[in-house]
C-alpha cells in the first residue's frame, strides 16, 4: 500500500488530516475495508506517538470508525474513511467530526439518468449548475465532485443518503466542505474527493 497526503488549498490550523491509500485489494471489498484500517492504524499511531498494536479501530458497517486507544475510546478523535477502485481516503479530526467521500468518474451512466439523480439529492442550485454545463465530459466530473461533497456532508452529520430538502440544508448548517486535491496521477483522472468537518468547540464557526 502507498499513503499519500492531501493538503486542503488554503489550509490552516484546526483543519481535518487526509491521507489517500492505494493500492487495495481490487477483488475483495471487505478486504479493501480492512486494509484500510490497517492504514488508518498506521497513520494514528504517528500521530499520537504510540504503536499500531495499541490501536483499535471499529469495523461496522454505517457508523464512523471509532478507536480505542489501550482499551480506551478516544472520544474526542474522530475518522471517516470511504472506499473507491482499490484506493480509499482516510481523514481524522480531533474535537468535532468529519467526513469524506471519493467517487469514481463514471461516464457509462447515462447523462440524464444522473440529472434526474441531482434533482433528488442535490440542492436545487447545484441541480441547476450541473444542467448548465454543455460538455458531457465536463458533466461527469462535475457530478461525481458534487455526489462526493454531499456524501461527506452527510457522513459529517452522522446521516445516510436521502433526499435534499430545505429541512436538510438546515440541519447541514455550520458543516464546513471542501473538495480534496488528489495527487496529480491517473488516480486524480478518474476519481474525485470531497471532505467536510464542523469546528472544534469553542472554534468561530466563521473560520
Amino acid at each position: 500500500m502507498q499513503i499519500q497526503p492531501c493538503c486542503l488549498d488554503g489550509a490552516a490550523g484546526g483543519r481535518p488530516q487526509l491521507r489517500l491509500v492505494q493500492g487495495l485489494d481490487e477483488g475483495d471489498r471487505e478486504v479493501a475495508r480492512l486494509q484500510a484500517r490497517a492504514a488508518l492504524v498506521c497513520c494514528l499511531a504517528a500521530e499520537l506517538g504510540c504503536a499500531e498494536a495499541e490501536l483499535k479501530i471499529s469495523n461496522l458497517r454505517g457508523q464512523a470508525p471509532q478507536v480505542q486507544l489501550r482499551g480506551q475510546l478516544l472520544k474526542s478523535l474522530h475518522c471517516s474513511i470511504s472506499h473507491a477502485q482499490g484506493m480509499a481516503l482516510l481523514a481524522w479530526h480531533f474535537g468535532a467530526a468529519v467526513g469524506v467521500d471519493i467517487q469514481a468518474v463514471d461516464r457509462h451512466v447515462s447523462r440524464p439518468e444522473l440529472q434526474a439523480v441531482a434533482q433528488l439529492f442535490f440542492a436545487p442550485e447545484v441541480a441547476e449548475v450541473l444542467s448548465d454545463i454543455a460538455v458531457d465530459a465536463l458533466f461527469f466530473e462535475a457530478f461525481a465532485q458534487a455526489w462526493a461533497g454531499q456524501e461527506a456532508r452527510l457522513k459529517c452529520a452522522g446521516l445516510g443518503l436521502v433526499e435534499w430538502s430545505g429541512e436538510l440544508e438546515a440541519g447541514l448548517a455550520g458543516i464546513h466542505s471542501a473538495s480534496v486535491p488528489l495527487p496529480m496521477s491517473f488516480t486524480a483522472l478518474v476519481c474525485r474527493a470531497a471532505v467536510a468537518w464542523q469546528d472544534k468547540v469553542g472554534e468561530d464557526s466563521a473560520t
